[in-house]
C-alpha cells in the first residue's frame, strides 16, 4: 500500500503532465518537495533503460530557474544506440545521476569532451578525447568559446548535429564537399562573420582558387579548409605555432600528399585566398584591375578593327541592309503560302 501511495505521489508531480504530452518538468518542483513516504528509486550502473523510460520520449523538456529557458534533455533512443557513444552507459558521463528523484550538488560540473571516458580502445587502453579537447581549446574557436561568445563553435557543431548522443562513428572515407561543408556553413555566413569581425571573404576568395576548381570538375584529391588550417588546432596567421603564418606556410604547402618541395614564394603566392591577399596589399589591386581594364581595352579596339575590316572590304552597313531586304522577302513568302491555311482555320472555327 505504501508503494502505491509513493507511486501516486510520484505521478501528481509531473508524471500528469506527460501523461498530458506536455514533457514538461517545472522547475518549481525539486526532489525535496515529493511527499516524505516517497521511495527513491536508485540505478544500477549500466541501466541505460531505466534512463531512457522519460528521457526517451521525444518533447522531454525543462524549465530552468529563471523560466525564460526550456532544456530539451530528450534523447532519441534509435539513434543514440546507433551512436559511437551507444555502447556507453549513462552514468559513464553522468556519475552524479544515481537515484530518481534526482540530486544535484549546487555547483555540478557540466560534461566535457575533454573529461574521462570511463572507457578504453580496441587494444584496452584508456580512451579519452582529453588531447583533442585541449587541442581545440587552445585554437581559435576555442579562445572564442572561452568568452562565452554565443556563435563560437563547440565540439558538437561539427560532430553530432549539436547533440551528444547522435554522434555517428567516423567513416574512413569523407566526401570532400562533406569536409569542406564543415567549416562553409559558419564561414559563408556574412552575418555572423561581421559580427565576430571575420573577414567575410574567406569562402569566396577560396571559390576562387584553382583547388575549388578541381573540385568542380570531379577531383577528389585537392586541399580544403582542414588541410591547411588542421581540424581541430586552428590558429591566426599571426600565431607563431600557426600552419599558414609565414614561418610555416611553405611546410605546410609541401606536405607529402600535397606539394612536396614547395617554397616559400609559391606558397606565399596566395593561389588558395588571392582575394583575401589583395585586400591587404594595395598593389596587388591595382595590378589586378590593370590588367582586367587592359585585357576588356585590348578585346574592345579588336572588335572595333574587325568591324572596320568588314567595311572596307565588304560596305558592312550595306550588308547589312541587302541582310534585312533578304529577310523581308523570305517572310513575305511564308505569308503567302500560309493565307490558304488561314482561310481554312477561319472557315471551320469561327465562320
Amino acid at each position: 500500500m505504501k508503494h502505491r501511495t509513493s507511486q501516486r505521489a510520484h505521478l501528481s508531480a509531473h508524471g500528469l503532465a506527460l501523461l498530458a504530452g506536455l514533457s514538461l518538468l517545472p522547475a518549481t518542483l525539486p526532489a525535496q518537495t515529493f511527499l516524505p513516504d516517497q521511495q527513491h528509486l536508485f540505478f544500477k550502473a549500466d541501466d541505460t533503460k531505466a534512463c531512457l523510460k522519460c528521457h526517451g520520449m521525444a518533447n522531454f523538456a525543462f524549465r530552468d530557474s529563471s523560466l525564460t529557458r526550456v532544456r530539451d534533455l530528450s534523447v532519441a533512443a534509435a539513434a543514440y544506440n546507433a551512436s559511437v557513444h551507444g555502447s556507453l552507459h549513462c552514468q559513464q558521463c553522468h556519475p552524479e545521476v544515481k537515484e530518481y528523484p534526482h540530486r544535484f550538488e549546487p555547483a555540478r560540473k557540466v560534461v566535457g569532451c575533454g573529461d574521462d571516458c570511463h572507457a578504453t580502445d580496441p587494444k584496452g587502453a584508456p580512451y579519452t578525447h582529453a588531447k583533442v579537447a585541449d587541442e581545440f581549446g587552445a585554437s581559435v574557436h576555442g579562445a572564442t568559446l572561452k568568452k562565452k561568445n554565443s556563435d563560437a563553435p563547440t565540439c558538437l557543431s561539427c560532430h553530432g548535429k549539436g547533440s551528444p548522443h547522435a554522434i555517428v562513428k567516423a567513416r574512413k572515407a569523407v566526401t570532400i564537399t562533406e569536409k569542406m561543408a564543415l567549416c562553409v556553413t559558419c564561414h559563408d555566413d556574412h552575418a555572423v562573420m561581421t559580427r565576430n569581425k571575420v573577414t567575410t571573404e574567406a569562402v569566396s576568395s577560396y571559390k576562387r582558387s584553382f583547388h575549388y576548381k578541381a573540385i568542380r570538375f570531379g577531383e577528389t584529391n585537392t586541399a580544403v579548409c582542414q588541410d591547411c588550417h588542421t581540424v581541430h588546432g586552428v590558429l591566426p596567421r599571426d600565431s607563431a605555432r600557426s600552419t599558414i603564418a609565414p614561418a610555416n606556410v611553405a611546410r605546410t604547402c609541401g606536405q607529402d600528399k600535397c606539394h612536396p618541395g614547395a617554397n616559400m614564394n609559391f606558397a606565399m603566392s596566395g593561389a588558395n585566398h588571392l582575394g583575401l591577399r589583395i585586400e591587404r596589399e594595395p598593389l596587388l589591386w591595382f595590378m589586378e584591375n590593370f590588367f582586367l581594364v587592359l585585357t576588356l581595352g585590348t578585346l574592345v579596339m579588336l572588335l572595333v578593327g574587325i568591324a572596320l575590316d568588314v567595311q572596307r572590304k565588304y560596305g558592312w552597313l550595306a550588308l547589312a541592309g541587302k541582310g534585312t531586304r533578304a529577310v523581308g522577302r523570305r517572310t513575305l513568302r511564308l505569308t503567302e503560302a500560309a493565307r490558304p491555311a488561314l482561310r481554312f482555320a477561319k472557315r471551320i472555327l469561327i465562320d
